[in-house]
């Protein structure tokens, strides 16, 4: 049986969207946190589409 190979990459971005979502809940309170949440989150996206459009580039 073939082993699948670990994508830390796919496994951090996966990490990262967990805990914003987390946050995120958490900040409905404030309104000030909850626009730095929902920033910090666009530019996470944003960061892990870079990453993966590397990878693909590289062939990685």
């Amino acid at each position: 049986m073939a082993e699948k190979e670990f994508d830390i990459e796919k496994y951090m971005s996966h990490g990262v969207k967990r805990i914003v979502k987390s946050a995120l809940k958490a900040s409905l309170s404030n309104p000030r946190e909850s626009i730095f949440m929902a920033k910090y989150a666009m530019a996470s996206k944003k960061a892990t589409e870079k990453r993966a459009d590397c990878k693909m580039k590289l062939n990685i």
